[in-house]
């Protein structure tokens, strides 16, 4: 206990002396700083110190010099920008920083609110004048110069008479006048993507948000999803769930100008499904609810080929490591590699999948097909392990008889490999499962065909 109290007073005087140590070393650079006439240096360093060591009065009678030094240097350089409304303003803002960074430090009274009148004065004549240029760029469209007149002025007086309202018009006005022309060209995607940083900006803005809601209502593209009735057995069953999986993913993106127009009973609507395939559109079959599309997208399944493998096993000869106990020369007991002649059943099993899918867009008005894309995706996973009930090593080879020994018997030395398929996963991937990762991956590489469409009404 006696040894611990020890090494805690240890630690506790180094790192005293840390402190001190490094209170001396911004000392002794505040003090060259002074040298220089490099005064904010000085009288930073000079608080470094006090901060580490506040007791310390040579500390504190440097900084009082220094920072009194400072404070004189920068208030009568204010005071001979007099005249110069924009060079007093910020002269006598830095010097207000300095002043109150060493208020903590040393006595400042005699600076505080001694031009304050005078700068007030400044300020009113210098905001007037920048307030009355902003109106004028604002008049003759030119905001950028505008801006950064209102910019300067909130900077100064965020509260200054309207210049909110005046930065917010002068930001959004040169947009809304951009958007309103990619409107009238039907450039309805600029348009939105134009307009999304101002309005996350000022998300109350009306004008701006009118417009953005024109320009989604005008190119908003209401898309029908459709089915073959032509394809039947698996193919049909997967192109269901395609078609669901592709819905789901295209909702997902939120894509403001593309609206999915879905159908369920695909059986009431065979008709108008044929004719579509067929290359003409019936309109007397059309349900109400396509009849608002502007295209059709057929997603479907047009091969599928699943091979569920067969189980193959197969009887091995082969070698089991084990020792048995003899003596030696000295008639100790030893224990002594031995091998006898075992079989195991080795198994193999392979399934195999594949499926070809198509993507089509159809124009509902001509019946003109604007765009197809064809996948294939291929899957396949197998097992190959071995069953053997004993317990020593196992190894591959080839034996004539397998209780007396003969000049053809062979061991190959793989015991390492007969380990890892002992080991080895027994279970092979199903078609079935292969089947619902194609409806995924098939699903997302069609979405993303259609999205990277960026589909708009002409």
């Amino acid at each position: 206990m006696k040894k611990m109290r020890n090494l805690g007073l240890i630690l506790t005087l180094a790192l005293a002396l840390s402190g001190c140590q490094g209170a001396k070393h911004h000392y002794k650079s505040g003090k060259k700083y002074a040298g220089a006439s490099m005064l904010k240096e000085s009288v930073t360093s000079y608080k470094r110190a006090i901060d580490r060591k506040p007791n310390k009065v040579k500390y504190r009678i440097a900084m009082e010099e220094a920072g009194s030094a400072l404070l004189e240097e920068l208030f009568t350089n204010y005071r001979f920008a007099d005249g110069n409304d924009s060079a007093s303003i910020y002269k006598f803002r830095d010097a207000e920083k300095w002043r109150n960074y060493l208020a903590p430090y040393i006595n400042t009274s005699r600076y505080e609110g001694f031009y304050d009148q005078d700068y007030g004065d400044q300020l009113d004549r210098f905001l007037a004048q920048k307030y009355e240029r902003a109106n004028k760029w604002i008049r003759t469209r030119e905001y950028e110069r505008a801006l950064k007149n209102l910019l300067e002025i909130k900077e100064l007086d965020p509260d200054y008479k309207d210049v909110g309202e005046l930065l917010e018009f002068a930001e959004v006005e040169p947009l809304y006048v951009a958007a309103l022309e990619l409107l009238e060209k039907t450039e309805y995607r600029d348009v939105y993507e134009l307009l999304q940083p101002i309005l996350k900006k000022y998300p109350k803005q009306s004008l701006l948000r009118k417009l953005e809601e024109q320009a989604i209502e005008r190119g908003k593209y209401r898309l029908g999803i459709i089915s073959d009735p032509n394809i039947t057995g698996s193919e049909a069953t997967m192109s269901a769930a395609l078609q669901s999986a592709v819905i789901s993913l295209i909702q997902r993106e939120k894509d403001p100008f593309l609206e999915l127009l879905d159908r369920t009973n695909f059986d009431l609507l065979q008709q108008e499904q044929e004719a579509i395939i067929n290359g003409s559109t019936n309109e007397a079959a059309v349900t109400q609810e396509l009849l608002a599309a502007d295209g059709y997208l057929k997603v479907i399944i047009t091969h599928a080929h699943e091979d569920e493998g067969k189980l193959f096993k197969e009887t091995k000869k082969g070698w089991e490591k084990y020792y048995a106990t003899a003596k030696n020369e000295e008639g100790e007991e030893v224990k002594k590699a031995e091998y006898k002649k075992v079989t195991y059943a080795e198994f193999h099993k392979r399934n195999d999948a594949s499926y070809d899918m198509q993507v089509a867009l159809v124009e509902r008005a001509t019946s003109k097909i604007l765009w197809t894309e064809t996948y294939h995706q291929d899957f396949s996973d197998e097992v190959h392990y071995i069953q053997y009930a004993g317990l020593g090593d196992l190894y591959s080879g080839s034996w004539r008889y397998q209780h007396k020994a003969h000049a053809s018997d062979r061991r190959s030395n793989d015991s390492g490999r007969l380990n890892r398929l002992r080991k080895g996963n027994k279970r092979v991937k199903s078609t079935s499962s292969m089947r619902k990762d194609a409806v995924g991956v098939l699903a997302k590489r069609a979405a993303d065909y259609v999205l990277a469409q960026k589909l708009i009404r002409e």
